[in-house]
């Protein structure tokens, strides 16, 4: 019924529009004290993507006691609303019946369905009149009270008690939980990190990557700082794609330092459009890897772009980065790097977080003579205990890598892969040992990492943390052997 009255009522022209001066922010603060109250989550203009469609539910409050409540704000007042008469819509209406609040609960309920498979979390529904009072609505005419049972109302000076006891009433305590991170990581998923053993329902993005993702730019220069882990990449990918579900008219390049980095984060945006069912025009975003040989700013991806989002951008050449800072124009332009470089005037943005786990690090030191079998030793007594595709080492010597490319493959039977930076997913795959330099493993993850460097080398922290599980550093003395 309430449906109904909503689609009636909107439709009626003689209504003014209610005085934009109004503030509602007190009855949001008191939704807010009652969902702490409650444990429970208050959201004020929750946006819910579902394949291309953008949905703002104007209330969203979740319990993991009770389930989901949605509401719309009615900003109608008393002056508006006193002699109207409500009436439900015949069968005969021309008028489509689903109303908005039908909307938001199917596209809810689709949501859920599809990033969960089966899900039976209480949905319900209310009305929240943020410029009537309780007893200006007790004396309209009757027929409101026909349409709106006053239990799924709220008012603007209804107490805590009140709007506590009617959400309680409309859902009453389950004996399930229903938990935030699958219920809300459902529904917020292009924002979520993507389930794993660890965390089967993902994990949500931490306080400062969710308020950068929702920070607007406009046509300024952004530079993102973090270490080494801080989801910097993580939060690349989610703005672009975020940019995208907001405007599809958007066209974003994603700029990275090597071709295999930006497959692999090509591939996790695909990920998360699949896992969050979500659907976008994949030709609005283009992944491009800098040629020094060629001129940035003449090339088609960047004069079609609206935004430039340069992953790592210290690990590109100086003369890519000022081009695009002198070429960018009225586009967004976002520069991420490492903490030690310094500013680039525009806004800038700090993550602090560091999501790097306290792997073991073993250290071994040899002769540069000893170094090759130094490595052999130390891949043996790991190799039965981890797959080979676990495995990176990664080399301070351009010219060695096939050298130890062809002895690690006549010792162990293998064909390793030599990452270069023209190395790219369409032709090999990362199905066994890699060997690397350090400027070429941006984007690259793995469990065990093997890192050949000369004794006097002190900084290869970056090295390091494309580890995850285990790292072993092999260093070597460059003075002649006697």
């Amino acid at each position: 019924m309430i449906s109904s009255f909503l689609n009636l009522f909107k439709r009626q022209s003689s209504l003014s529009k209610p005085n934009s001066t109004f503030d509602s922010q007190y009855q949001i603060n008191q939704l807010q004290r009652i969902a702490a109250l409650e444990n429970a989550f208050l959201f004020d203009n929750f946006p819910l993507y579902y394949r291309d469609r953008k949905i703002l539910i104007p209330l969203l409050f979740f319990s993991e006691d009770r389930g989901i409540y949605f509401a719309e704000k009615l900003e109608w007042d008393f002056e508006m609303l006193q002699g109207a008469h409500a009436e439900p819509f015949t069968q005969q209406s021309k008028t489509p019946s689903t109303t908005y609040l039908n909307a938001i609960e199917s596209a809810i309920r689709q949501k859920l369905e599809d990033v969960l498979s089966f899900d039976a979390t209480p949905c319900n529904r209310f009305l929240w009149f943020n410029r009537l009072k309780e007893e200006e609505f007790d004396s309209l005419d009757p027929s409101f009270h026909e349409l709106l049972p006053k239990e799924k109302l709220i008012f603007s000076d209804s107490s805590d008690e009140s709007i506590l006891y009617k959400l309680n009433t409309l859902a009453p305590l389950s004996d399930l939980r229903y938990e935030y991170h699958k219920i809300i990581g459902s529904l917020q998923s292009h924002t979520l990190i993507l389930p794993s053993q660890e965390y089967p329902y993902g994990q949500l993005l931490s306080e400062e990557q969710q308020n950068f993702l929702e920070s607007d730019f406009n046509d300024i220069v952004t530079t993102l700082f973090g270490e080494h882990n801080s989801g910097k990449s993580t939060l690349i990918v989610r703005k672009a794609l975020l940019l995208l579900l907001q405007n599809p008219e958007n066209n974003i390049l994603i700029i990275t330092p090597t071709i295999v980095g930006g497959e692999i984060l090509r591939n996790e945006l695909i990920s998360i459009l699949e896992y969050s069912a979500l659907k976008i025009e994949h030709s609005s975003l283009r992944f491009y890897t800098p040629n020094d040989a060629e001129k940035i700013e003449e090339t088609e991806y960047f004069k079609a772009a609206t935004a430039i989002l340069c992953d790592d951008s210290h690990l590109i050449s100086k003369h890519t980065v000022d081009s695009l800072i002198q070429h960018k124009e009225d586009r967004w332009l976002l520069l991420s790097m490492y903490n030690n470089y310094v500013p680039i005037s525009g806004s800038s943005f700090i993550l602090y977080n560091h999501y790097q786990k306290n792997i073991p690090v073993k250290k071994v030191t040899t002769t540069i003579k000893n170094t090759l079998m130094t490595l052999l030793v130390e891949l043996r007594s790991l190799m039965p205990s981890t797959a080979k595709d676990n495995i990176m080492i990664i080399l301070s010597d351009y010219s060695q890598l096939e050298r130890y490319k062809e002895s690690i493959d006549e010792y162990f039977g293998l064909n390793t892969r030599i990452i270069k930076e023209d190395f790219s997913l369409q032709y090999q795959s990362l199905d066994t040992i890699l060997l690397t330099m350090s400027e070429f493993t941006y984007g690259l993850h793995f469990p065990h990492v093997f890192l050949i460097v000369p004794e006097e080398e002190e900084n290869y922290t970056y090295a390091l943390s494309r580890a995850s599980e285990s790292a072993t550093i092999i260093s070597f003395s460059n003075l002649s052997e006697e």
